[in-house]
């Protein structure tokens, strides 16, 4: 089990306005560190240079985009959290199932 006051995760969306609030509320938490990619290519970039204990998949990934990530987070112990929209209270609420529960 991680370490809940430490995770260090990257959320991959295609939808600039809606990134900004998701790097703002994962960060928000103390302990916690989002990074975010715009774009497949930056994704795969960023999991080649750092690892994650967890990839979110926001708005826009799409299933083909969503199984390259996966086989690309293969070699890490990484866990991938599908995150469909809504409050920050229903993102704080994925992140906790994924990791505490």
């Amino acid at each position: 089990m991680t370490d809940k006051s430490s995770l260090n995760l990257l959320a991959v969306g295609y939808h600039t306005e809606i990134m900004e609030v998701v790097h703002r509320l994962i960060n928000k938490h103390e302990g916690w560190t989002g990074t975010t990619a715009g774009s497949l290519l930056e994704a795969l970039a960023l999991l080649q240079q750092h690892p994650y204990d967890g990839i979110l998949l926001c708005a826009g990934v799409s299933i083909a985009d969503e199984a390259q990530i996966k086989q690309a987070a293969a070699a890490q112990n990484t866990r991938i959290i599908r995150h469909y929209g809504g409050g920050s209270g229903l993102l704080e609420n994925e992140i906790r199932m994924a990791f505490f529960i």
